[in-house]
């Protein structure tokens, strides 16, 4: 995700990027979730400053209710994580493979490599919406039909590429988790086990989809930001292909 423009880089924005804070990403091993979510935060954390320095303070509210929505998304990530656990120890990696590493988010750059389109571009995306069609998708077709709407809709992102980057991470992940979903419900009918994750799947597909408004909100106020050429939210996400390999 990209964009740019020549501005005017503060001195303090050069510097290194502060390494995540390892208790802030410390959590034990399976809590597959909670320790991206946590990750998320750390990063976050550390590019705040340098992303203050660049936009003058502007944005600080950006990156403080990215930090706090991932922070809240814990206490969710404790359920999911617990209820993932029976299919992990049966050799079924659901949740696990959901989430993309955030060791594969891009590195810190003070501007985007490529010009941004103007503002005036950038239109708030409907997100309910966008959560209405892929519920009702889900329901009456499945997860096949899920995720043709949600291809659909990222393909739409794709026009304005320097925008609406939260909202394309949380469809692109909810791409992954339908694209899996069967997978994981194949799994356990061959290993015999008297539950299908398939209820775990949908739990995790509908947190994505309740998280699409914060995610259109948090767009609207990067794009001025983005317009300038500061890449905040754009590049702070790992690209997540739509399989895990």
């Amino acid at each position: 995700m990209a964009m740019g423009f020549v501005i005017a880089i503060p001195a303090s924005s050069r510097a290194q990027e502060p390494a995540p804070a390892s208790a802030e990403a410390a959590v034990p091993e399976r809590r597959c979730m909670e320790r991206h979510l946590r990750e998320a935060a750390a990063i976050n954390k550390a590019r705040m400053p340098l992303y203050d320095s660049l936009s003058g303070g502007r944005s600080r509210g950006i990156s403080r209710r990215l930090i706090w929505t991932e922070r809240l998304g814990v206490v969710a990530a404790w359920y999911i994580d617990l209820r993932a656990r029976r299919f992990q120890r049966a050799g079924i990696r659901i949740v696990c493979d959901d989430f993309v590493p955030m060791a594969h988010t891009p590195a810190f750059q003070p501007r985007a490599p490529d010009p941004p389109p103007p503002l005036a571009d950038f239109v708030r995306a409907d997100a309910s919406g966008i959560r209405r069609e892929v519920e009702r998708a889900q329901r009456l077709g499945g997860w096949a039909a899920a995720s043709a709407v949600l291809e659909r809709e990222i393909e739409a992102l794709a026009m304005t590429p320097a925008y609406h980057c939260m909202l394309r991470h949380l469809l692109e992940s909810a791409l992954r988790i339908s694209n899996q979903a069967p997978r994981y419900a194949a799994e356990a009918e061959a290993r015999g086990l008297s539950a299908s994750p398939e209820d775990l799947s949908r739990a995790l597909l509908d947190l994505h989809l309740l998280s699409l408004g914060d995610a259109a909100k948090l767009d609207a106020r990067a794009a001025p930001l983005q317009a300038e050429g500061i890449p905040i939210l754009c590049q702070d996400v790992p690209p997540i292909p739509p399989f895990a390999s």
